[in-house]
């Protein structure tokens, strides 16, 4: 019966411990380190535009202030396949960074990397595609089909806002959409001969706007949904 009661109040003594550090976690600023979070993306698996494996990981590099916490997030890209039957991703791969700040969450007292942030992000890379395209003579009436092999040589600039929610002890999901301009080059590596010919089939989706041949400034908004784990102290 003793040693029973010695365990009821060890374990007591270990929930309350256990609680109080949580609680201070809660009230204490964040500092470096804190946030050491690494995420994957879902929308490979959702079909949106482009598919792609992305990964990111989240760290909080300087101690938050009154009103904002500021994080840096690293982004890396990999294009799997896209939605449109017309265009087939061979490889690539982007990387990028974003500056975040969270704001103060409701009912904390202190801004932590959960609730809504903004933040800014540059991104870019190299990815190879290749798509059909059909061709028309309007003098003999007839149709070419051609296999053209791309290159797309991009870097951006954007504004993002998105939020992010602990759903355990480590866990973590979040969401995010940014809108932005980026230079981008298309330029078809195979140029068959397509003389007193003109391109018939050219997708003008704003998700493939990017893909589009040519060389110039274009709109894009880059869109995720992941889940992560936090391998911080916070």
């Amino acid at each position: 019966m003793k040693r029973k009661k010695l365990l009821i109040a060890f374990s007591i003594i270990v929930l309350f411990n256990a609680n109080s550090t949580a609680q201070n976690l809660n009230t204490q600023p964040v500092v470096k380190g804190d946030y050491k979070t690494l995420k994957l993306d879902l929308l490979s698996l959702m079909g949106l535009g482009t598919q792609k494996l992305h990964v990111s990981y989240e760290t909080s590099v300087l101690k938050s202030s009154k009103g904002s916490l500021p994080t840096l997030n690293f982004n890396l890209n990999i294009p799997l396949s896209s939605s449109s039957q017309d265009l087939n991703i061979q490889y690539g791969a982007e990387i990028g960074a974003e500056l975040r700040f969270y704001q103060v969450k409701r009912h904390q007292n202190i801004p932590i990397a959960e609730g809504l942030f903004g933040g800014i992000g540059i991104d870019g890379g190299f990815v190879k595609f290749d798509r059909y395209q059909t061709y028309y003579n309007s003098s003999i009436q007839a149709f070419k089909e051609s296999d053209v092999i791309y290159n797309r040589v991009r870097t951006g600039i954007y504004f993002l806002v998105g939020g992010a929610s602990k759903i355990g002890e480590k866990l973590y999901f979040e969401s995010s959409i940014g809108i932005g301009w980026n230079n981008v080059n298309v330029k078809a590596t195979n140029i068959e001969s397509t003389d007193n010919f003109q391109l018939q089939q050219s997708d003008y989706n704003l998700l493939y706007l990017n893909f589009r041949e040519g060389k110039g400034q274009r709109f894009y908004m880059p869109v995720n949904v992941s889940f992560g784990y936090n391998f911080g102290t916070r």
